[in-house]
């Protein structure tokens, strides 16, 4: 399935500078200063790896946002209430993804305005009302159920 919208993750002057510190950790650590700095390098590259988007692609029913590790992220349509722009300090204009259970997600696409209109696009198609019932179907009756009632002691 293709999906019907893809974006790239913007660029952050961040990413380069924590890839080199991480590098440099490491040539510190196989030049003599211990195993401290190989292991803090290794798992900064780790964790740069299993928190940084790559690619975001809207399919008709879901979000998926990819990592660089073999990882990503699968956000059903049904499960996002809303989305929004929020300017993040260090990261400039982000796109907040509101998801059920009040969880939220900043993504940074490259085209943020296209990137909303499409998923903006796909959430109100995603609650438009479903179609009346054929015309030889004849409406259910609403039923309420009823409480039983509580014995009162005597």
């Amino acid at each position: 399935m293709t999906p019907l919208y893809t974006d790239k993750r913007r660029f952050s002057v961040f990413d380069p500078v924590l890839l080199i510190m991480a590098g440099f950790m490491v040539v510190q650590g196989f030049m003599g200063a211990g195993d401290i700095p190989i292991l803090a390098g290794f798992g900064l590259a780790v964790f740069l790896a299993f928190t940084k988007h790559v690619r975001y692609d809207l399919y008709e029913d879901a979000l998926v946002i990819r990592y660089w590790a073999p990882r990503k992220i699968i956000i059903p349509i049904s499960d996002i209430v809303d989305v929004g722009v929020m300017r993040l300090p260090f990261g400039g204009p982000s796109v907040l993804v509101h998801r059920a259970r009040g969880r939220v997600l900043a993504i940074m696409p490259k085209d943020q305005e296209g990137f909303l209109a499409q998923i903006k696009a796909r959430l109100e198609s995603e609650k438009q009302p479903p179609s009346p019932p054929a015309e030889d179907e004849p409406p259910r009756p609403r039923t309420r159920r009823r409480r039983p009632r509580r014995q009162r002691p005597s």
